[in-house]
């Protein structure tokens, strides 16, 4: 009796579930419905904790979101207001779609000075009161002159709060799979 009543509660609560397999950013998790002024509050303490931000730090917003599959190809637009929040609170700087003359070169934007690209995820929910995201930051070279040495990272920040209030809790690196 007991093994079918646990057996019919798996098989009723996964027929009505989405497929996730190939989720690999924030598997189980829903994306959270949050106003713009919160989405930038946390992209801004995500960017707090992978940054000293001041004003000698360029970061430009990548366009596209960070996917929810494996990789970095693809992603939704980031929203056009997200982005001028974030531009308003001096998190980023503008906007940057990365150029590659090599697919391992440090990629350029067209601005005056080198600095970080910075790409996040949706923002997830956890519970409540907690939210997750990924965050990646990729070294570019301003548009003419040297190239910086490439760097790029990604991690996975745990937030805690509500409303415009958030602060990071937990945070982790993801292995770069194009590392070997």
């Amino acid at each position: 009796m007991c093994c079918a009543a646990v057996a019919g509660l798996l098989l009723g609560c996964s027929s009505g579930e989405s497929d996730d397999s190939n989720v690999a950013r924030g598997r189980g998790l829903k994306v959270a419905t949050l106003p713009v002024a919160a989405q930038a509050a946390i992209y801004e303490q995500a960017s707090r904790a992978a940054f000293d931000l001041g004003p000698g730090l360029v970061l430009l917003i990548h366009p596209l979101k960070l996917p929810r599959s494996a990789g970095y190809a693809g992603g939704d637009s980031v929203p056009t207001d997200l982005i001028t929040a974030l531009h308003r609170r001096n998190v980023v700087n503008g906007t940057c779609t990365p150029q590659r003359d090599a697919p391992r070169n440090t990629p350029r934007c067209p601005v005056n000075m080198p600095g970080y690209i910075v790409r996040a995820s949706d923002i997830l929910r956890v519970s409540p009161d907690t939210v997750e995201i990924y965050y990646s930051a990729e070294r570019f070279g301003a548009a003419t002159g040297q190239r910086p040495e490439a760097l790029r990272f990604e991690k996975i920040y745990q937030l805690v709060g509500s409303g415009t209030t958030w602060r990071v809790a937990r945070e982790a690196r993801v292995k770069d799979p194009d590392a070997q």
